[in-house]
């Protein structure tokens, strides 16, 4: 460490000395101040920028933009503000007044006069102005139905002005609903091509209906029971012109019967011209609702006006209610089971099955069957145990014939059943249309109540048998030329002719079909006027018949003929060989809508229909 601390020491004494051998540093000498003109600006050297630019750089384009944009904005609010507090052509809909004076309360039917009151409170014109007024044109609420009043022109409104207009309208609905006037006014802001509008609604309520609509029908129904339903229309003010109706739209399970007065137009259009304040009009309508328990069933009624195209539309509506009925199970019930239709002279097994579906018991069980129609063979009535009264056309049963009908226990049931016979066409004297029996069946008891007293319960059932139209056709042939007795190897033509017969009720959609052996050949049709044509093919005949008219074959005949060819072998000599085969029939009856269809046994060379013929000379001879 000695010898560090020589170093350090003889460098402090060599610091000052003017040539320093340590440090390697010669001593210059004394430092003088030196004085330099310097001008206020420094000027831009050959380098570029003078100190200025060099010490405060350049401002962007961006940031130039954002401040232009900025003083902009703020001049614009500046200068809509003045507009808009000194400008004195600006509109606002906010200064136009529209005022409705008038009746709050009016009858449907009657003429309301409304005061219309516009005021401009602008400082500039409403040029072009125009009143746009609508109303419902009836009870309806639909925005379609819609009275529009011709434009009511007004023309330039002048700031401060009030211009007043009076209407007429008419308005109709349901006693106290509320019906509402719309008032529009469509106007040019001065100087301006643009379309502005204000509006405004007045509601008007309706004291009362013109008429008043009312229906008296059953809440409840059983299925399939009659029920009638009355409908009542009384007038209250005035209606303007005739042509007012009542329209009742049904539910799609009613089946309507019939209705006093008679429709005027369809099954549900009556006609209110001789409805006054005097004069109401009461409808009663019958019919059945067929549906499930507790399905409801409802009922619209309309009075109004219908359209001038269409009667049965209605374009105007007064008033309007509905009705809902729901179907429930009839206490005691009784179902009649039996086919829907059947052939004429056949016999019709009638079944009646009843239930009691009370949770208490039903005493005193009555059964009566009424049979109706217009082939009731009135002779052929048979039952076991129900008596048949020929003075009323009915059978009856009763506690004293059925036991179990005396005392008839929660959800017990029983049968009771007879059958009845259809008329034949033989044993009718004039032609019967649309033949078909009716039986209205009903079945009634006492249900015990409070002390001694007893509700009587009921229900009835009605099925409708229709007679099917005796339909059938029946095939001949005859002698035309060649060889007869027929000849083997030798050809014989034959014409064949096939006759319809029909009964009681039109055919449609008529076809009959046979085929040739193949020892028979088509020769061709004879009829013109029938459609018979062979299917070479198949060796198939076919007269397309179409329809039919009833009492075909007795009051009128239809018939086809045709010619075949028989060319027998040597195979048949001796025989009676077949000239068509089975004959096959069909159609649609079409009062029943069943397809029928009949056959006829084959034909062959015995021609018992030929007068010419006699026997032996069916047999083939060689």
């Amino acid at each position: 460490m000695s010898g560090v601390d020589n170093k350090i020491e003889d460098i402090k004494r060599h610091l000052y000395d003017p040539v320093n051998t340590v440090a390697h540093r010669i001593k210059e000498g004394t430092l003088h101040t030196v004085n330099h003109k310097v001008e206020p600006k420094w000027e831009s050297g050959p380098g570029g920028d003078n100190i200025e630019n060099m010490r405060k750089p350049k401002a962007s384009i961006f940031k130039k933009f954002f401040i232009f944009s900025i003083l902009f904005f703020i001049i614009a609010i500046g200068v809509a503000y003045y507009i808009y507090t000194h400008n004195t052509t600006s509109i606002s809909s906010e200064n136009i007044d529209i005022t409705v004076i008038g009746n709050a309360f009016t009858k449907g039917g009657e003429e309301l006069p409304l005061q219309i009151e516009v005021s401009n409170r602008n400082k500039a014109n409403l040029e072009y102005a125009n009143l746009i007024i609508s109303y419902p044109s009836g009870a309806s609420d639909n925005p379609t139905d819609f009275i529009r009043m011709p434009h009511i022109s007004i023309g330039t409104i002048k700031p401060g002005e009030t211009i007043t207009k009076n209407i007429k309208v008419i308005l109709f609905g349901d006693e106290r609903s509320d019906r509402n006037v719309k008032i529009g006014l469509e106007y040019h802001p001065e100087g301006s091509n643009a379309i502005s509008t204000k509006e405004k609604d007045y509601s008007v309520n309706i004291s009362s209906a013109p008429l008043s609509l009312s229906i008296d029908a059953p809440e409840t129904t059983a299925t399939d029971q009659p029920i009638s339903l009355t409908v009542k229309a009384v007038l209250n003010t005035s209606l303007q012109g005739n042509g007012t109706v009542m329209q009742v739209t049904y539910p799609n399970n009613f089946i309507y019967e019939s209705a006093i007065p008679a429709p005027s137009f369809g099954n549900s259009m009556w006609s209110l011209d001789a409805l006054s304040l005097t004069n109401p009009i009461s409808v009663v309508i019958k019919g059945r609702i067929v549906g499930q328990d507790k399905d409801q069933q409802v009922f619209h009624v309309y009075a109004g006006t219908t359209k001038p195209t269409d009667k049965s539309v209605m374009n105007l509506v007064y008033n309007s209610l509905l009705h809902s009925i729901s179907i429930v199970k009839p206490f005691l019930e009784a179902n009649v089971s039996v086919d829907g239709t059947t052939s004429a002279g056949q016999r019709i097994l009638v079944t009646i099955s009843w239930i009691n579906n009370l949770p208490t018991k039903i005493t005193d069980g009555e059964i009566i069957a009424n049979i109706g129609g217009n082939v009731f063979d009135r002779t052929s009535v048979e039952s076991d145990k129900g008596f048949f009264d020929s003075m009323n056309n009915r059978v009856v049963w009763d506690r004293n014939s059925v036991e179990g009908l005396g005392i008839i226990e929660p959800g017990e049931r029983g049968d009771v059943s007879f059958s009845v016979k259809s008329l034949s066409p033989s044993d009718t004297q004039a032609s019967i249309k649309e033949p078909q029996i009716t039986f209205d069946v009903s079945i009634k008891g006492r249900e015990p109540s409070l002390g001694s007293a007893y509700t009587e319960v009921d229900n009835f059932s009605k099925k409708i048998v229709k007679v099917l139209s005796d339909f059938q056709i029946a095939s001949s042939a005859t002698y035309k030329d060649g060889s007869f007795p027929p000849k083997a190897e030798t050809k014989t033509n034959y014409n064949i002719t096939w006759s319809l017969i029909n009964g009681t009720n039109p055919i449609t959609e008529g076809v009959a079909r046979s085929s040739l052996p193949v020892y028979v050949n088509w020769v061709g049709s004879v009829s013109p006027r029938e459609n018979i044509t062979y299917n070479e093919l198949t060796r198939e005949v076919i007269w397309n018949i179409g329809s039919v008219r009833a009492n075909t074959g007795g009051t009128s005949d239809r018939e086809a003929t045709f010619t075949i060819s028989l060319s027998p072998s040597l195979s048949q000599v001796g025989s009676t060989p077949q000239l068509m085969k089975e004959l096959f029939l069909s159609g649609t009856d079409s009062f029943t809508g069943t397809l029928i269809s009949h056959r006829t046994r084959s034909i062959n060379t015995f021609l018992s229909g030929d007068p010419n013929f006699k026997s032996g000379d069916e047999s083939v001879i060689q």
